[in-house]
């Protein structure tokens, strides 16, 4: 949070001498996960929507140019059996990500209606989220496992892969549209899909893995949760076969959502000064 403040009062001074404006905001709406566990759009199922929060600081150089920062918190979720799979093997995931994102916004362009007193803006937004991510698997029996050190698919043991990191970097992009309802207040609804560069959002990958590797190196608190967890078809019988939890898929997840803000600083030159009693939408 003081980073977040920090940047606050940094940018009066990055935008001083230019006529930008400086807006402050909430955001909140819900996401849903596309990759090893749900491979496509149509595999998607309302079950796994999960949610989304935050702050974040705008400042637009322009009419059509502008810049933001947030933090932010996504909850995203995945169950195999929410879905029809070839072989169910009871694989789920949950996910409550910390983000930070930095964004540009370029509105395409301006509609002014009633006496230019609301602008409609369609825009894209394109930029870097960095995240803290620490997958859980969700049980009946064990509660909520937290999967990053249990090492499902060998992390840890001598010939496997050591554990994957708890900081991923994602690609976000997307499209909106925002409204401001008067020179203080805008409204934006907008889709963002994050490319994560990184396979264990979901703690699935490609990775070969042996089960009787994971069984004679159990982690858990009872049993061989790493075994069980990694593939609960199998246990508890011993197999020296390879397999594969995920395949080729790339993880995304989208924030379908909406934010609340307010402008803290003006530019020289104010948006709304334009011709009153105009008949028509102006574009600019």
């Amino acid at each position: 949070m003081r980073y977040f403040f920090l940047i606050l009062s940094f940018l009066p001074f990055v935008s001083k001498g230019q006529e930008s404006t400086l807006d402050i905001g909430i955001v909140g709406g819900t996401t849903f996960y596309i990759g090893d566990l749900s491979s496509s759009i149509s595999d998607f199922s309302f079950k796994d929507l999960g949610y989304t929060g935050g702050i974040f600081i705008r400042n637009n150089f322009n009419r059509h140019l502008g810049i933001r920062f947030g933090l932010q918190y996504s909850h995203i979720t995945a169950d195999e059996l929410n879905r029809s799979v070839p072989i169910p093997r009871a694989l789920n995931f949950f996910n409550n990500l910390k983000q930070a994102n930095l964004m540009g916004e370029w509105r395409i362009l301006n509609i002014y209606l009633a006496n230019d007193n609301i602008i409609i803006s369609p825009f894209f937004a394109a930029g870097g989220t960095v995240q803290l991510s620490n997958p859980y698997f969700r049980d009946i029996t064990y509660g909520n496992v937290p999967l990053r050190l249990l090492g499902t698919e060998g992390q840890g043991i001598p010939g496997y892969p050591d554990y994957y990191k708890p900081y991923q970097f994602s690609l976000p992009v997307g499209a909106g549209i925002s409204v401001s309802l008067n020179e203080k207040i805008k409204f934006t609804a907008e889709i963002i899909g994050n490319r994560v560069f990184g396979d264990y959002i979901d703690d699935v990958s490609s990775a070969p893995v042996i089960f009787n590797d994971l069984l004679a190196n159990p982690k858990g608190s009872s049993l061989a949760l790493n075994a069980y967890i990694s593939n609960p078809t199998l246990y508890p019988n011993p197999s020296q076969t390879p397999y594969s939890r995920g395949g080729p898929a790339v993880d995304w997840y989208y924030l379908v959502q909406f934010s609340l803000s307010y402008r803290i600083k003006s530019g020289g030159t104010s948006k709304f000064g334009g011709s009153r009693g105009l008949p028509c939408p102006t574009f600019r």
